[in-house]
């Protein structure tokens, strides 16, 4: 069984990151394996009353207590009912070296990011590093947010050949969640051309697809974000699916604090793939 990796970016709202995995895991059938980092040279152990402990001490002291803390969370949950296998790691160093150690494993599908509102720069840069070295899907979602039944995925599509591949991955991911697919293009073209490129792709979609809960949309906006935004809210979005590429209209859209922006403009739960 293929695995879901979920970070915690702090232990402050870890509960409610531990119940929203479980949601997601349960519906894409996946096990759990929850992970966290503590970065030693960046930990502030502060004074200690007990002057016969050395900073090693220390460093074994505190892994030991996250650890504990992570376990209780996590063996709370009823793992069996859920069908689920669910394990967790306490790993010491940086991020990226987090990563790296992962990224040996050939088992995991996706990653849930639990974003914190102070720190979204932050974690913007955490997940071009995910991207990066991991080449999993990010599904970011706001830390200490309740798990809300996905009906409707809305797929910010720059209308390129691959978008097919994409959309065809995507149905997977929809038929588990019984979800429709709206795939939107924010375009700043004549729209009598844009009418075109949708007929072209509903017609690539009808004959490569067989899922019948997709549809194609197109606004004209100068901001891309701003764009997606309103469409989301219209469409009562519950998922919106970008994907990073190099060369390609969204190119910009994960550069510096891009994610940041989109993070905080959409308001919702978005997943980031890398192709």
């Amino acid at each position: 069984m293929k695995t879901i990796i979920v970070y915690f970016a702090s232990l402050e709202k870890a509960h409610q990151i531990v119940d929203y995995a479980a949601q997601v895991a349960k519906r894409l059938k996946l096990n759990i394996h929850f992970v966290y980092n503590i970065d030693l040279a960046a930990e502030d152990f502060g004074e200690t009353k007990n002057e016969k402990l050395t900073k090693k001490d220390l460093e074994k002291q505190i892994i030991g207590q996250r650890k504990a803390e992570i376990g209780r969370l996590v063996e709370k949950q009823d793992w069996a009912a859920l069908n689920i296998t669910a394990i967790y790691s306490v790993y010491t160093g940086t991020f990226p070296e987090m990563l790296q150690t992962l990224s040996d494993r050939n088992d995991s599908e996706l990653m849930l990011f639990p974003v914190e509102d102070d720190k979204k720069a932050a974690h913007g840069k955490n997940i071009s590093q995910i991207l990066r070295i991991l080449t999993l899907p990010v599904w970011c979602f706001s830390a200490g947010s309740r798990f809300k039944q996905v009906k409707t995925m809305v797929y910010a599509s720059d209308y390129k050949k691959e978008d097919v591949d994409v959309i065809k991955w995507l149905t997977g991911l929809a038929k588990s969640f019984e979800a429709k697919i709206d795939v939107l293009h924010v375009y700043r073209s004549e729209k009598f051309k844009q009418q075109l490129i949708d007929a072209g792709l509903q017609g690539l979609i009808r004959e490569k697809i067989e899922y019948p809960h997709i549809k194609i949309h197109s606004i004209k906006k100068s901001n891309t974000i701003k764009g997606i935004a309103e469409f989301s809210k219209i469409s009562f979005a519950d998922l919106v699916v970008f994907i990073k590429k190099e060369k390609y209209f969204f190119q910009d859209l994960l550069h510096k604090s891009t994610v940041e922006k989109a993070l905080k403009k959409l308001d919702l739960p978005i997943l980031i793939l890398k192709k």
